[in-house]
Order: C-alpha cells, then structure tokens, then sequence
C-alpha cells in the first residue's frame, strides 16, 4: 500500500503541475521570513500568520485536483475557496485543544508549588503535541475527499489511524525518511556554497564555536550564509510541500472506508439483562 503510493505520488507531481503552487507560495514566505523578517520581528510574525492561513488554501486545492483528477486552474481555485474553512477550522479546534490540555497539565505542577522549567514544558508540549498530531492526521482528507465537517472529519480521522495504527505509522515514518534525506542532502549543498568560511571557523577552537549561538555562527560566515539558507530553505518547501500533500493523498485512498461496529438487535429487561432478538 505505502509502496504503490508512493510511486502514485511522482505520477500525480508529473500529471498535475498546480501540486507545485504550494510549494513556490509556502518557499516564497520562507524566502522573505529570511531575508526581510529577520530583521523586522513584527514582519516576521505577519509572514509566519500568513503562511498559517495560506497552508489550508493550499490543502483544499490540492487535494481538490487529485480528488477530480483534474489540474486546470478553475478546479484548484473551486476546492480551495469552497472547502477553505472545512481544512482551517478544524486545525484551529485541534491547536485549541492541544493548547487547553498542556494548560491543564502544568496547573497541578503550578498549584503543588514546582515552578515547570523550560524542559519540561517542552517534553509536556511534544507529549501532548505528537499523539494530536497523529490522531488527527488525516482530518484535512476527510474534509475534502469525504465532504466531512469540522467535528466529524477530526472524529473519522481518529477512527481510521486507530483502525489503521500500524499502517500510518509505517507511512508517516516513510515521509519523514524521504523529507530528512532530502533535508540531508541540500545541507551538503549549503556545505558547498558556504565551503571557505566553514573551513574558517572549522579552525577555530572548538569551545569557543560550542558556546556561539546560531546568529552568531550566521554572522561570522557572512551574508552569503544568509542568501544560501535562503535559496535551501526555498529549494526544500519547493520539493517537500507538493510531495508530502502528493503522497498522503494518494495513501489516504488506499485507506479504505472505516469500519462500522455491527449493532445487534435486542432489548434490555427490568434487571437490566440484554436480550438479543
């Protein structure tokens, strides 16, 4: 299953060129995140919001020409219109919620007088964070393929990667390992561009370079680190956006339906035994 999609993927980049739209918007926020935000904070923030409300547009039209096996342009702009807020609202619900349950297990920790420190606040947020993530994976599918609602795409979400467990984590561990070696091997090319100055600080004293912060290391190669990083970072949401929404897609249906719990007729008596017909 992981393996047909996978391969179903390159054929629906190939067949489908608007896939690479979210790919171009998504790498052209991180390019002025970069290059102009850096240095504006607030901007920054603005392009970080803006990339948040873009992502869902991009979602229902992608997902909207798979769906129709039709790439024009009218198609893409119909689903990420029309099914714009059945992908954003439910990622608000889940962010919300996520949000509430880290709240609600740091107050005991708070109230019992042991102030969370950074660290724990952390492995608290990716405890919580992760098993979300992973439950509601597939909600934004179920919105756009399946003609779900809020409630009822996150509720089918959680049935199908339960009913499907080990399947999705097979899948998800497979994106991951295609996003990282990809990730891997454009930090070879930034290796490249910047080879001269990463020789020059290879050479300095290694506790020196350890107690450096990242914008520090950043200022000490230049500018030129700054464009590099750049033009990677744009490189990889060019390739790693269309690729991932490709795939889980394709992978999504292969799913199958969820299952229903077959319901047995039959009544309860005055004791409360259950009868079957």
């Amino acid at each position: 299953m992981i393996r047909e999609a996978f391969f179903e993927t390159f054929g629906l980049l190939k067949a489908l060129p608007l896939l690479w739209i979210g790919g171009l918007v998504i790498g052209a926020v991180s390019i002025g995140d970069i290059l102009i935000g850096g240095n504006i904070p607030a901007l920054s923030g603005a392009l970080q919001l803006l990339s948040f409300l873009l992502f869902p547009f991009i979602i229902a039209g992608s997902y909207g020409i798979i769906r129709e096996k039709n790439g024009d342009i009218p198609t893409f702009l119909r689903y990420a219109t029309g099914y714009y807020f059945r992908v954003l609202l439910p990622l608000i619900v889940i962010i919300f919620a996520a949000f509430v349950t880290i709240i609600l297990l740091l107050i005991p920790m708070a109230l019992m007088g042991g102030a969370p420190t950074p660290d724990m606040i952390f492995f608290i947020a990716m405890g919580v964070t992760i098993p979300f993530v992973l439950f509601t994976y597939f909600y934004d599918c179920f919105a756009v393929f399946k003609d779900e609602k809020i409630f009822d795409s996150i509720r089918s979400s959680i049935a199908i990667v339960l009913y499907n467990s080990w399947k999705v984590l097979l899948f998800i561990i497979v994106n991951v390992v295609v996003l990282g070696t990809l990730l891997f091997g454009l930090a070879f090319v930034w290796m490249g561009l910047l080879w001269e100055k990463m020789s020059e600080i290879s050479a300095m004293d290694p506790e020196v370079i350890s107690a450096m912060s990242g914008e520090e290391v950043l200022a000490l190669l230049g500018p030129d680190a700054l464009l590099a990083t750049a033009a990677i970072l744009f490189i990889w949401a060019l390739i790693a956006t269309p690729f991932t929404i490709a795939f889980k897609a394709a992978f999504f249906q292969r799913l199958g339906e969820i299952p229903e719990i077959e319901q047995q007729a039959g009544v309860y008596d005055e004791k409360g035994r259950w009868y079957k017909y």
